[in-house]
């Protein structure tokens, strides 16, 4: 997109993005956003509100994205198991592709201790529908014979808590090698797929 045709409202997101995502929701402040983005002051007040909506619409905007990939990266594989470590893959591939916008997802994480008064309903909403999305590729594996048997729900909630502490684990620890997310997705692939009597 042309830089001169983008909007001051998606010019004030843009950079809330970044700035939520480095600085964190204590840290980051109205001014330090109008200054990133070049927007007058009272341009954020009159496009968000507040600092609270503002974060979570920044939060909203990426969590789009992400789920996007993610739901492509689970599309149109010749099986369920296949579904899935596509999904997962796109999850992992996006984490290191968006850079410091998606920290914003690291610190509004449901399972992360956000200061603040923020409300995290939206957020955690959407969260739980990749639950979902994870649970009907589940499914669909354990309809193919694919994925081992279990409550896909559950089975799902395990492997998003898997998700989520690999992507901290890779964005967070400097100890952490550079194929880590490979690792995880061998590893996810051992703990779901069906027993064929053969290596998967």
């Amino acid at each position: 997109m042309d830089a001169d045709n983008v909007s001051s409202r998606d010019k004030i997101l843009h950079a809330a993005r970044a700035l939520f995502g480095e600085l964190g929701y204590a840290d980051t402040t109205f001014k330090r956003i109008a200054e990133k983005s070049g927007a007058a002051l009272g341009l954020i007040t009159h496009y968000f509100g507040s600092k609270e909506k503002l974060f979570v619409a920044s939060s909203l905007s990426v969590l789009d994205e992400l789920e996007q990939a993610a739901r492509a990266g689970g599309a149109g594989k010749p099986s369920g198991l296949d579904s899935v470590i596509g999904f997962v893959a796109a999850y992992f591939a996006f984490t290191l592709k968006a850079g410091q916008d998606f920290m914003i997802l690291v610190r509004c994480s449901p399972y992360s201790d956000l200061k603040g008064d923020v409300n995290k309903d939206d957020i955690v909403g959407r969260f739980e529908g990749m639950i979902n999305e994870l649970s009907r590729l589940l499914k669909l594996g354990m309809e193919d014979g694919s994925v081992v048997r279990a409550e896909p729900f559950r089975l799902a909630t395990v492997i998003f808590a898997s998700i989520v502490g690999s992507v901290r684990t890779r964005l967070l620890s400097p100890y952490c090698p550079d194929n880590y997310f490979d690792e995880a997705l061998a590893f996810i692939r051992r703990a779901v797929a069906a027993d064929t009597g053969s290596e998967v």
